[in-house]
């Protein structure tokens, strides 16, 4: 059932898949940085088929039906949506046990989250996380930016965020120019989680993801499994769901079986 939450402030749309209830964890999904709801396809449907787990999925501020971005927007978007949103997306729905599942930007923001919140946060998926910016990644970025030019990109993504798209792909694009983003600390947060961590990443990924993949590896020191895919991009789990369905459900019936 979709229905729009007030989180941080904003009014947000989300949708609930199953019922959330206090012996099992809710899986949420935290999109990426051009993405929404519906651009998760049915990977939440697939996934909470496959575990029987409750899921909830949400239009970050600006994406989808949410409430569109003011601009300019101040402060860190990956330690801001870490926060205050994602604690009271948690409170509204009465969920005590959180496994997020995030991808690219949102693979950060959950990674971030479980460095910042209560033992809410029992689990981890994190999918190409984009915590730092490097050569490959700005070649990506430079590449979207001559699609989106072109109005190839533009086309993709307005029926999903319609008369938002232009300022959202603004705000995403122009991260790489705020002083902060390339050499920006996370250190601190995914050093302090202390729940599982699945990573997962594909090798084929437009944007790199070897800088990543060994940052994480440095500094998440609580149970880390890592899961490199040959034939994926920068969505693996739409190019690969099975792989990635199987793997998490794996990951969510050993590393946290105990939850």
């Amino acid at each position: 059932m979709e229905q729009f939450v007030t989180a941080a402030g904003h009014r947000l749309n989300t949708l609930l898949l199953g019922k959330v209830t206090s012996d099992q964890p809710t899986l949420v999904f935290v999109h990426g940085g051009l993405d929404c709801i519906g651009m998760w396809r049915s990977f939440p449907e697939q996934l909470h088929r496959a575990t029987g787990y409750p899921c909830l999925v949400y239009d970050r501020w600006g994406h989808g039906k949410s409430e569109a971005l003011t601009l300019p927007r101040d402060g860190d978007p990956r330690e801001d949506e870490a926060g205050q949103p994602l604690a009271d997306l948690f409170d509204y729905f009465g969920i005590d046990k959180v496994v997020l599942i995030g991808h690219s930007f949102g693979g950060a923001i959950s990674l971030i989250a479980a460095g910042l919140h209560d033992s809410r946060i029992v689990g981890v998926v994190s999918i190409v996380p984009q915590l730092i910016f490097h050569n490959a990644s700005r070649d990506g970025l430079k590449a979207a930016v001559a699609a989106y030019d072109n109005g190839k990109l533009r086309d993709k993504l307005i029926p999903f965020h319609g008369d938002k798209t232009d300022t959202l792909f603004r705000n995403w694009s122009g991260m790489a120019d705020r002083p902060t983003t390339p050499t920006k600390p996370y250190e601190q947060y995914l050093q302090a989680v202390q729940c599982p961590v699945l990573a997962i990443f594909g090798e084929l990924d437009n944007y790199g993801y070897h800088p990543n993949l060994e940052f994480v590896k440095e500094n998440v020191h609580s149970e880390l499994g890592i899961l490199e895919i040959n034939d994926a991009a920068h969505y693996p789990h739409l190019e690969t769901p099975k792989v990635v369905i199987t793997s998490i459900s794996e990951f969510l019936g050993t590393q946290c079986q105990s939850i």
